[in-house]
């Protein structure tokens, strides 16, 4: 009876480990996600994570830098919000390359987020990204697009190229993140997991010892 308690508990750590970190969801700046080409905007230009999720922003060919906006201004940074910094990436480097420069945001709150690339003439012409937007009424991700579009040309800029740390984020129910997000959250979970089986291995080396 003892050493299915023990074995239970073990059991329940190592189980448990494999949730402590939340997924992480790719999102190509710079990249059209009608085609999956490099072009305008973000791919996925909306995603519906979790709290404790992770944004990993992949930065394509040319200069980028993605900013936090609002959606009464879109195209003007928010005060106090993130800045990714420019990132500057070689003309002709295939799409989502490895190596190219990541930038990332944590998601922790439920509340709606809007972004938009401040390379020049990239907000007006709808290179714009929400996160958790509302389904119907005020502040959709379709409104924010047009409100984008709607902006004066001259509006959309990087503003400051010093990157700042994630704002407080927001998170509902989730979409599935992509196979990449996955990927990489199965890893932190694997990295866990390994702490996890030290420590139930240290449990099971005591359970034989006092057995013996």
């Amino acid at each position: 009876m003892f050493t299915r308690g023990i074995i239970s508990a073990a059991a329940f750590v190592l189980a448990s480990s494999t949730l402590v970190h939340g997924a992480v969801y790719t999102v190509g700046v710079g990249k059209d996600e009608t085609t999956g080409k490099l072009g305008l905007g973000f791919d996925p230009s909306s995603i519906r994570p979790a709290a404790g999720d992770t944004i990993e922003f992949l930065f394509n060919a040319g200069d980028h830098v993605v900013i936090q906006t609002t959606f009464a201004n879109p195209c003007s940074p928010m005060d106090g919000g993130y800045n990714s910094g420019v990132q500057s990436v070689a003309a002709g480097t295939p799409v989502d390359s490895a190596g190219s420069p990541t930038t990332t945001f944590a998601i922790t709150s439920t509340d709606p987020l809007y972004f938009y690339d401040g390379a020049p003439n990239q907000c007006h012409l709808g290179g714009v990204f929400t996160v958790n937007p509302p389904i119907s009424g005020d502040g959709t991700a379709a409104q924010f697009l047009e409100k984008a579009k709607s902006t004066p040309e001259q509006a959309s800029t990087s503003a400051s190229p010093t990157p700042t740390s994630s704002a407080p984020a927001a998170a509902t129910s989730s979409a599935a993140p992509s196979a990449s997000a996955s990927a990489n959250s199965a890893v932190g979970s694997f990295a866990t997991g390994s702490g996890a089986a030290l420590a139930v291995a240290g449990i099971f080396g005591a359970l034989f010892s006092s057995l013996l």
